[in-house]
């Protein structure tokens, strides 16, 4: 008879929040550089769509891909919940005009927003750090703050992941990362891995899907959905 896990519990928002100001302070380098090349797949399908008007990207790190949409016009809002992020983003010497960075966690800033007001809500690889009941709730945020047609593009890792099954189980497809310096302190953060049928759960709360691509050589979801 198989007994059922005794989940560990998943770490607080403020424990999680601590682990990224400790990653951004000692890992100066990590998450810098160019837009990253989910923005780059990212801009084309938005660009197909909206050419201007409000985006709001959640877990936005240092700024980087925040900052390209910018570059080409989009009046974007970009939020961390980490407040060394943050400081390091606002002071970049090359923030364009039409962005604007603020501190607080996902799910405050989608409540903080207002309804219908967004054209796009972009995540790169946020997702993988929230536990069930919050993401749930992000995602049906994001249907109410995007306007009708507008699209919700994310990035998460898929469990084809190597690292997926490393660690201490925390949920279902949830794993701690044994600990290490890149993890940002003794504690890291867990990591979330998505199926398919998981993706096709979370577009059915509102969304209907536009593409999903499985990048093999990452083993990264590129997801674009649309706000039914």
């Amino acid at each position: 008879m198989t007994e059922t896990p005794l989940w560990t519990a998943w770490p607080s928002l403020e424990a999680r929040q601590a682990n990224f100001d400790r990653l951004y302070a000692t890992q100066k380098e990590r998450f810098t550089g160019p837009p990253s090349r989910f923005s780059v797949w990212a801009l084309e399908r938005i660009s197909a769509r909206f050419t201007d008007g409000p985006i709001l990207d959640l877990g936005c790190g240092l700024g980087r891909d925040a900052r390209r949409f910018a570059e080409l016009g989009y009046a974007v809002r970009a939020i961390d919940y980490s407040h060394v992020a943050i400081e390091r983003a606002s002071a970049h010497p090359g923030n364009p005009p039409g962005l604007r960075f603020e501190r607080a966690d996902a799910l405050s800033a989608l409540r903080s927003t207002e309804t219908g007001s967004q054209v796009v809500v972009y995540a790169h690889a946020l997702y993988m750090m929230l536990p069930d009941e919050e993401l749930d709730l992000v995602f049906r945020e994001v249907g109410r703050v995007l306007r009708p047609n507008g699209l919700h593009v994310f990035a998460v890792r898929s469990v084809t992941d190597p690292a997926a099954g490393r660690g201490d189980e925390v949920a279902p497809d949830v794993w701690r990362p044994v600990p290490s310096p890149l993890a940002g302190g003794p504690t890291p953060t867990p990591h979330r891995y998505f199926r398919p049928g998981t993706l096709d759960r979370l577009t059915a709360t509102g969304f209907e899907r536009v593409e999903a691509a499985l990048q093999a050589d990452s083993h990264f979801w590129y997801v674009v959905d649309r706000r039914a």
